[in-house]
């Protein structure tokens, strides 16, 4: 939940965490495939493979390094620190299913969302290739506008200022001062809207979970096409269907 560091950083620990992210993201990888990826010489690299390897987050075979199982446990030990997959997808499909359109719910971490378990409208399809892979921005997606909304205006520039406004469609909004006016509208609604701000065509509302103690956990969020999904939609029926859905959410994650 930490958005910035007040002590020193080491670049060699982020450069192997670079490598690791990596390996993962490519489902495996060569010393050769990665000489062209991290910008260090390949003896360095080689260096901080070696390493991850001796400390059994990697192994290699036949020339190639993959995440070790050992990665895969200390994860399942982290989620255990966060909802329960069976409680999140009985919400989310039944907001599908009432509103025929995708449902997303993210954890914030870091200043990020990251997808926690997603549905797809009437299909309500599980999208579990996404999970802990598919990170976003604050700025230009709905729960991500919802979050800002309930943070501190210190905490919110600070954030701002680690990751920036990168545009991403030709509606994101990239000025702060043109964002926090939406912010305020998202406090006052108790909801964030983006309207093709993450992506051409796309239309969703987003609001904020909380954790038992009132801390912000993540965020839940619907939407679609934007020829299904206009403002009068969302005003007269996205927008209530969403924050019932949280509350259920809520209410399922305190029992």
């Amino acid at each position: 939940m930490i958005e910035h560091s007040d002590g020193r950083t080491l670049k060699t620990t982020r450069t192997s965490l670079e490598i690791l992210t990596l390996i993962l993201e490519h489902d495996g990888l060569t010393l050769a495939q990665l000489d062209g990826m991290i910008e260090s010489p390949k003896s360095s690299i080689l260096s901080h493979l070696n390493t991850l390897c001796d400390c059994r987050y990697l192994v290699k075979s036949d020339g190639t390094y993959h995440v070790s199982f050992r990665v895969a446990l200390l994860g399942e030990t982290v989620r255990s620190r966060y909802p329960s997959r069976e409680r999140v997808r009985t919400v989310l499909e039944e907001l599908a299913e009432t509103t025929g359109e995708e449902a997303n719910f993210t954890i914030f971490e870091h200043g990020r969302l990251l997808l926690f378990h997603g549905t797809s409208g009437n299909a309500a399809t599980e999208e579990d290739e996404a999970d802990y892979r598919s990170e976003y921005y604050l700025h230009n997606t709905a729960a991500g506008k919802a979050i800002l909304s309930e943070l501190d205006p210190d905490r919110v520039e600070r954030i701002l200022d680690k990751w920036g406004l990168p545009r991403e469609s030709e509606a994101t909004i990239t000025d702060r001062e043109r964002l926090f006016e939406t912010l305020e509208a998202a406090a006052d609604r108790g909801y964030g809207v983006v309207d093709e701000e993450f992506a051409p065509g796309l239309v969703a509302v987003g609001a904020t979970v909380h954790r038992d103690d009132g801390t912000v956990l993540g965020g839940l969020s619907v939407g679609g096409p934007k020829y299904r999904v206009d403002r009068t939609r969302i005003d007269q029926e996205l927008g209530d269907q969403l924050l019932d859905a949280v509350g259920a959410l809520e209410s399922t994650l305190q029992s």
